[in-house]
């Protein structure tokens, strides 16, 4: 049986939500059927993370200009001016490099910027976009919209996500199915977190509660930082840690960290709030160390990566009740819902389960049953390799 040859594109090489999903993917992946290949926008962790897999890993990139192009936030006309000049000598490259690795059976595009290069360089393949993401308005919306008929098929992590693409790309709607993220759940059930405490010099024995995750304006650092504030003042033994950093390349990124630590430091959180900057190796260490997770998105959240990776390590999570996460979470079964962006609430819910250790522990309890069952990283590689065999047609020779 020969593997048909599968090009993944992905236009960053740092380890966010979605990069973390792939590399789960991939270290799944049947290798007897599917010959993985990869193709990063620059060097950076996702490489070494996906050679330690063994996948071939190409760097295609990026010019500078495109690579800092982004959807969040506003593009000056210079920006966009120099991003356009720049994308038709990098596509004729990177489209003879593609066809130098034929025969290709698929290109699996992961990133927006990634569906549109797809859509240039698929050739003979076919190809699927992975949609992480909710549909982007402006410039980015409109050429997805061109390039969309390229696509022979589309993936979302989410019934939110899919939803929202069907509705802006209805040519679309007959091809999207959906494949919600897996995890590892190995790794994370053997976290040692008094280890990660140590590590990081950390509190002994004290309350933690913690947020995991990219530091994104929209991911919601600083409605925990606010919600810590009024938990202190009612539960001074509780401690707070926030575990990520900045990670994106685009325009409008960067500086978070500063940001968020001005801010605790100014609501007086210096001495009970630590901030240990991004983890890879210690990832599971660090939600091990946890006595309660919080996910506090103020945007729909596409997925929610880290709900389930802190239900596979067995702790208790709160999250933000929008976008994919209630696909995830049932309230008051294996997590604890709250409204987007509401401090107030935030901080109610953390006290409650600081104060009730036999609703953390059910919580817990069912969160890992659930993500056992539901969530782990070989059902999500099958329900991927069905779609590619759906795409592909017929069956390795």
């Amino acid at each position: 049986m020969t593997p048909r040859r599968i090009l993944y594109l992905n236009p960053s090489a740092h380890l966010g939500g979605a990069e973390r999903s792939l590399v789960g993917l991939l270290e799944a992946l049947d290798r007897r059927a599917f010959e993985p290949l990869a193709a990063l926008g620059h060097h950076g962790l996702l490489e070494n993370a996906l050679r330690r897999l063994g996948i071939a890993c190409e760097v295609w990139p990026w010019p500078p200009a495109l690579l800092r192009y982004g959807r969040y936030h506003a593009n000056s006309a210079a920006a966009k001016i120099s991003a356009l000049a720049q994308l038709p000598s990098y596509a004729v490259r990177v489209r003879a490099r593609a066809r130098a690795l034929a025969p290709l059976a698929l290109v699996h595009s992961n990133g927006i910027k990634s569906h549109l290069l797809g859509a240039w360089i698929k050739g003979g393949a076919k190809l699927l976009w992975h949609v992480r993401d909710f549909p982007p308005a402006g410039e980015a919306g409109r050429l997805l919209g061109a390039a969309a008929r390229r696509a022979d098929g589309v993936v979302a992590n989410s019934y939110a996500v899919a939803q929202a693409w069907k509705a802006r790309y209805p040519r679309l709607g007959g091809r999207i199915e959906v494949a919600h993220n897996g995890v590892n759940l190995p790794q994370f059930a053997h976290g040692q977190g008094e280890l990660f405490r140590q590590r990081h010099q950390l509190w002994p024995g004290a309350p933690l509660v913690g947020m995991i995750g990219v530091l994104a304006p929209w991911k919601g650092q600083e409605i925990f930082i606010q919600a810590a504030r009024r938990v202190l003042d009612v539960r001074p033994d509780t401690r707070f840690l926030i575990v990520g950093d900045d990670v994106y390349d685009t325009a409008g990124h960067g500086g978070r960290r500063q940001e968020l630590e001005r801010m605790a430091a100014g609501l007086g959180l210096s001495d009970a709030l630590r901030f240990t900057g991004f983890v890879d190796e210690e990832i599971a260490d660090a939600y091990a160390a946890l006595d309660l997770a919080v996910h506090a998105s103020t945007r729909p959240e596409p997925f929610g990566r880290v709900v389930i990776e802190a239900m596979a390590a067995g702790k208790p999570i709160i999250a933000a009740d929008d976008g994919g996460v209630p696909e995830i979470i049932r309230h008051g079964e294996n997590g604890w819902l709250t409204p987007p962006g509401d401090v107030e609430a935030l901080a109610l819910a953390i006290l409650k389960l600081l104060e009730d250790q036999d609703l953390r522990a059910k919580l817990a309890g069912r969160a890992k049953s659930d993500v056992k069952l539901n969530y782990s990283a070989e059902s999500h590689a099958l329900r991927i390799q069905a779609i590619y065999n759906k795409i592909i047609g017929g069956t390795p020779v």
